[in-house]
């Protein structure tokens, strides 16, 4: 009867700690692919619904089309196809990413930590970097350009106390750290065993994901439409670029989950 309670109770233990470590992935993926799909398909011949923030608020009120604004042309085509804008930003999309591979649960628990620490402010790359490493277990690795601005700085917190370094904020702990251009086989080895990855570069300057060997990330800048963007210089709302050929910043981190789905 001892033997059959403790048994009871060891798979008990088990599926608390299953429950606190798993993360689906695929379901993360899932959503990304959604969202960037549904955008895609509406972006050249009509709207998207998904947005850049800073293109409505800084671009769009100040170009037109005919006697519009393009904010204005841009209601006015949701409104006709019966659709509601929805913001984007790189940590707006990416938290909705992590939103859908995670347990509800975990997920409140998450912004419970968040709103302890931070209070109002909202989700931020590194934020969410080291409560998923501080609280649910996932590791992290730093990666960094071997003529980054600051390097010996990054250098040293990484070769010295194995964390990365985020002004004023509390530092990540780091697994391992790699050097682009040098490592970049090892850093491909690694990015393989992981359908999904939450990252950021630079103190937190830019949020992205991986997928694999890729960094997805979404741009607050993008537009809603190709006719919002004929000069050609706004970047896509959503862009994706081989993680070792990617060269916006020179100093990233990524975050990854401790059990693929």
């Amino acid at each position: 009867m001892i033997k059959k309670y403790m048994f009871a109770f060891l798979l008990f233990q088990f599926f608390i700690i299953y429950a606190q470590t798993s993360f689906n992935s695929a379901a993360a993926i899932q959503k990304s692919n959604d969202i960037t799909s549904e955008h895609w398909q509406n972006y050249q011949n009509s709207v998207s619904r998904y947005y850049g923030r800073v293109w409505l608020k800084n671009y769009a009120e100040h170009n037109h089309i005919g006697n519009l604004t393009f904010r204005e042309d841009y209601i006015q085509e949701l409104t006709n196809n019966d659709l509601e804008k929805v913001r984007m930003d790189c940590t707006i999309y990416c938290a909705k990413l992590l939103k859908a591979g995670m347990d509800a649960d975990k997920y409140s628990q998450l912004i419970k930590y968040h709103k302890e620490i931070w209070g109002n402010d909202g989700l931020a790359g590194w934020s969410v970097a080291h409560l998923l490493v501080d609280k649910f277990n996932w590791k992290a690795y730093a990666f960094i350009e071997p003529e980054a601005n600051l390097s010996g700085h990054y250098l040293s917190h990484f070769k010295n106390r194995n964390e990365y370094p985020v002004y004023n904020q509390p530092n990540i702990k780091i697994e391992a750290y790699y050097t682009l251009g040098i490592d970049d086989v090892k850093i491909e080895e690694l990015l393989k065993k992981h359908n999904f990855s939450w990252g950021f570069s630079q103190d937190g300057i830019h949020t992205w994901i991986t997928h694999y060997t890729d960094l997805l990330e979404c741009h607050w800048d993008g537009a809603p439409a190709a006719k919002y963007n004929t000069s050609g210089w706004l970047p896509d709302l959503f862009e994706t670029t081989q993680f070792i050929k990617y060269k916006d910043y020179d100093v990233h981190i990524i975050i990854v989950p401790p059990k693929e789905d």
